[in-house]
């Protein structure tokens, strides 16, 4: 599947298209909406794909986890290094839905889990009956008021405001006012790559700042697998109006190995 390469840029900005093109990413935004899906759907909460032979995820505490994402690759369009079937879940502890702290990371799968399954049985080989997740303590899911279907829309994007590596492409504190009402580049390119959005792929929005700009660790997570804001029309909320992204680094997402991510929480 090719992306449009050609991406839009406001008239103040057109001058730095050379410097950003380099930067453009696939990106995959989302959009959820209401309705109740099929097992092995892609979704937003609601109940996952669950083979019978495989136990439904426990947080350390022993309680069952919340699924906030299912991706289903071969209904959802994206681009390499993605793959094209299979589906990828992500599930959260409560303990992840409230937490005091502006920010909150972890990089080992206790408080969250990503599974990926390569081959997708059919129905009757799943796990169909999930009362026993009602009769537990986490019945309400804090961040996803109710089950939500996936749409997904395809674009490129240049390196976002706040993603560390926009210093690399184009330095916006070096810049002064460049337009008629008086707003600097950074005013006009946080306006218009801010990238709060739903999206797979691309580049991710920090509310306080990249920690992978000072952590030669860090920066090894280069490609975003999934972030979620909140929505209030949505129902979606995440702490104080926060944001969670998970990062993977391209060479294990290749690979297909889901062990090793980045999980970066925070609100305002």
């Amino acid at each position: 599947m090719e992306f449009e390469r050609f991406f839009e840029l406001p008239h103040q900005l057109e001058c730095f298209r050379n410097k950003l093109e380099p930067s453009l990413l696939n990106t995959s935004l989302i959009i959820p909406y209401h309705r109740i899906t099929s097992l092995s759907e892609s979704k937003f909460a609601g109940n996952p794909y669950l083979p019978k032979m495989q136990n439904y995820p426990k947080d350390p505490d022993g309680d069952y986890m919340y699924l906030l994402a299912q991706i289903n690759f071969a209904k959802a369009p994206l681009m390499f290094p993605f793959p094209s079937q299979g589906i990828m879940q992500i599930f959260v502890s409560k303990s992840v839905c409230y937490f005091e702290n502006q920010v909150q990371e972890f990089l080992f799968q206790q408080y969250f889990k990503i599974r990926y399954y390569a081959t997708v049985l059919p129905e009757d080989q799943l796990t169909t009956d999930f009362t026993f997740l009602k009769s537990s303590s986490n019945e309400v899911f804090p961040i996803i008021q109710n089950e939500m279907a996936l749409t997904f829309t395809n674009r490129v994007e240049p390196v976002s405001a706040t993603d560390y590596r926009v210093e690399k492409y184009l330095p916006l504190s070096s810049f002064g006012v460049i337009s008629e009402d008086e707003r600097t580049l950074e005013d006009i390119y946080f306006e218009k790559y801010l990238a709060a959005e739903h999206k797979i792929g691309g580049y991710p929005y920090f509310i306080n700042s990249d920690k992978r700009k000072d952590s030669s660790f860090l920066r090894k997570y280069d490609t975003l697998l999934l972030q979620i804001v909140s929505n209030d029309e949505q129902g979606i909320m995440y702490g104080d109006t926060g944001i969670l992204k998970f990062f993977i680094s391209k060479e294990d997402l290749i690979n297909l190995n889901f062990s090793n991510i980045y999980f970066h929480g925070e609100q305002y």
